[in-house]
């Protein structure tokens, strides 16, 4: 029966339009993110760079830039010649990436605050070289984001999506989800996001935005915690929990973040500890050339 009270719960917050914000949590976070996230998941999406050509002289997309992490590594492949156009809704993360990259006699890089699809409407038919998404095409409508992204891209010109898995952090995710089984007014908006459930399905997405798939590949990392609290501060302090705090009632936060260390703790005591594993997945493809098809 709370089941089922929490599924009322959160039908009647989806009719009514309640979504979470996730951007204060990511301002929130902005300053401690590198040290938290970028240390520990940073390899894993400069590694996705790995699949495509970044050259000097090319004009690059990168959406959803965060504190300038994947915009600092591909202006060092471009030896600092080029076109970088980055943006992000955060204003607190773009503070720090615009402090990392700055423009130069040969690159031209700008920063931009607001919303990635509007922004990629904003951009010219078959200018881009390469487009970079990484973490973030969750946030969006997979397909018709892509769709945008084929439109922005040369003919050939390759994109890059790297995005958590939905199976990521699972100890978190059934520990939260137990809390507010257990009382769903705790609940005040809803975390709308598409996490995919393997590279297959990003591949998918990508074929019916007419996008040639090139590789496919996932991967996985046990994050540094082993405590509750430990878990508690991660997920925080990277922005792994954005809108964490705009889908619960702000007054009861603290009662809900209790909450949820208690249930991480006795998932531990169960399983002889505590381990949080973040998964994801990597895909790539290109915009097809005249004459062929995307497969």
């Amino acid at each position: 029966m709370t089941k089922t009270r929490l599924a009322i719960r959160a039908l009647r917050l989806a009719l009514s339009g309640k979504n979470a914000d996730p951007i204060h949590d990511y301002d929130a976070a902005s300053a401690d993110y590198d040290a938290f996230f970028t240390r520990v998941m940073g390899v894993h999406s400069e590694s996705a760079l790995d699949q495509v050509s970044i050259r000097p002289g090319q004009t690059v997309i990168e959406l959803a830039c965060g504190t300038g992490h994947l915009t600092q590594a591909m202006s060092e492949r471009m030896q600092w010649r080029g076109v970088i156009r980055a943006v992000d809704l955060s204003s607190g993360m773009l503070a720090i990436a615009r402090e990392k990259v700055r423009p130069s006699t040969e690159l031209d890089v700008s920063f931009t605050e607001g919303d990635m699809q509007q922004f990629l409407r904003a951009q010219p038919d078959g200018q881009a070289d390469i487009v970079v998404c990484g973490w973030a095409i969750c946030y969006a409508k997979p397909v018709a984001l892509l769709r945008q992204i084929r439109r922005v891209l040369r003919p050939g010109g390759e994109v890059v999506i790297v995005e958590t898995r939905a199976d990521a952090l699972a100890s978190l995710v059934t520990s939260l989800q137990q809390v507010f089984v257990d009382d769903p007014s705790l609940l005040t908006g809803l975390i709308r996001m598409s996490l995919p459930k393997n590279a297959q399905v990003v591949a998918r997405w990508f074929s019916r935005a007419g996008l040639t798939v090139t590789h496919t590949g996932e991967g996985s990392e046990t994050l540094p915690v082993v405590t509750p609290e430990a878990a508690l501060e991660w997920v925080q302090r990277s922005g792994a929990a954005a809108g964490f705090k705009d889908a619960i009632d702000s007054a009861r936060e603290q009662e809900v973040l209790c909450r949820v260390r208690d249930a991480l703790a006795e998932q531990a005591a169960s399983t002889a500890g505590l381990s949080l594993t973040h998964t994801f997945v990597v895909v790539t493809g290109v915009s097809p050339v005249d004459g062929e098809e995307s497969s």
